[in-house]
């Protein structure tokens, strides 16, 4: 006999935050500042170079007033090869430094390839980093980058208990950066255990692993292999995210002078609008969390969600007051069919619009029930 209790819940809705963005940042410059220097270079960027109309100016303006979402100290591609001196120098600035960052919602370290090369280094830094620390920052993880196999997690798991010593168990992000990684992710997932917090993507590894010199974030391997770990692990628990913009918005010259201005701003406004749009592309495709290499594209992700939000919002909000006012029953208005699959949608617009300070919850129409979000 099955009991009731043997059969699946109802599916949830109820929305668990994720970060929009993870800021990298070699380990190397990180100190309790760096939470405040990225964001006050953003808002020079969005002072110094003239893109935005004023009212979205505004709006992101207020976007960056927020703290990060997230930031990684960055030991792996964003650090280097350095000797074990240099890094064991730099993993105790991070370990003096980490008690005083209170700001970002989320941070947390990415340590080097858990390779017969490296994991030694890689788990050494982290116990240099976290040996005095009495409780983790907020949203504190561990990622683990170049994953192909599951003994890789298993063995860092296995040295995290040492170095955790009691203290609550570190989640971990788990990259796959190669077909191998992406063949095995149920069983690397499955190695992390409960401490899997989410999937990270790595587009450029991806294509190097494939043989692929050439290709960018939305390269057509690059979109196949996002749409397999989406099938795979998406609707879940786990976070997904999504790799790099590699084009910076960095000006070409450092004290320009005559055209020189005009190009710098040029150049800067290029690489946001680039950037922009394949932020805009991954999100279509069902990753809402991206990576940022430079505090200056904070602006333009911000730019990104906005108009993804605003563009949709209207319809969005119409729509989820008719299937209210249906009571939630499905329905077919003016040639559009709504039910509860499409009612998640437009919820989640809403939701990401009014953590993004488009809206407030005083703009919702009377008749959303208080808890419109459970759809």
């Amino acid at each position: 006999m099955i009991g009731l209790e043997q059969l699946p819940g109802e599916e949830s809705s109820a929305h668990n935050w994720q970060p929009a963005y993870v800021l990298y940042g070699g380990a190397q410059l990180f100190s309790a500042e760096t939470h405040d220097k990225m964001l006050a270079l953003a808002r020079r960027w969005l002072k110094e170079y003239a893109w935005l109309n004023d009212s979205t100016k505004k709006r992101v303006e207020k976007r960056l007033a927020q703290p990060l979402d997230d930031l990684r100290i960055d030991f792996e591609d964003g650090y280097g090869r350095r000797p074990d001196e240099e890094e064991d120098a730099h993993a105790l600035q991070v370990q003096q430094a980490l008690p005083q960052v209170h700001e970002p919602r989320r941070c947390g370290i990415r340590i080097k390839p858990v390779t017969r090369r490296f994991a030694q280094r890689g788990l050494r830094t982290l116990e240099i980093a976290l040996q005095n620390l009495t409780v983790w920052p907020r949203g504190f993880c561990i990622t683990l980058p170049k994953l192909e196999d599951p003994a890789q997690v298993r063995y860092v798991i296995q040295e995290l208990q040492h170095i955790e010593n009691g203290r609550p168990p570190i989640p971990l992000e788990l990259m796959i950066e190669s077909p191998a990684g992406l063949r095995r992710v149920h069983e690397l997932v499955e190695a992390a255990g409960d401490r899997a917090r989410g999937v990270h993507f790595g587009p450029f590894d991806f294509l190097a692993s494939c043989g692929i010199g050439q290709g960018d974030l939305l390269h057509p391997v690059n979109r196949q292999a996002r749409a397999q770990l989406l099938v795979a692990l998406g609707g879940g628990h786990l976070e997904l995210a999504d790799g790099p913009t590699t084009l910076l918005p960095l000006p070409p010259h450092r004290q320009p002078s005559g055209p020189q201005i005009a190009e710098n701003q040029k150049s800067v406004r290029l690489a946001w609008e680039f950037h922009r749009d394949q932020v805009l592309a991954t999100r279509e495709q069902g990753y809402f969390q991206s990576w940022l290499l430079h505090p200056a594209q904070l602006v333009s992700h911000a730019a990104a969600l906005l108009q993804e939000n605003e563009k949709a919002l209207p319809g969005a909000l119409e729509r989820l007051s008719a299937y209210w006012k249906g009571r939630g029953q499905a329905r077919a208005s003016g040639g559009d069919f709504d039910d509860r699959a499409t009612a998640r949608q437009w919820t989640r617009i809403v939701r990401q619009s009014i953590e993004l300070g488009v809206i407030d919850d005083s703009a919702l129409p009377g008749d959303f029930p208080s808890d419109w979000r459970q759809v």
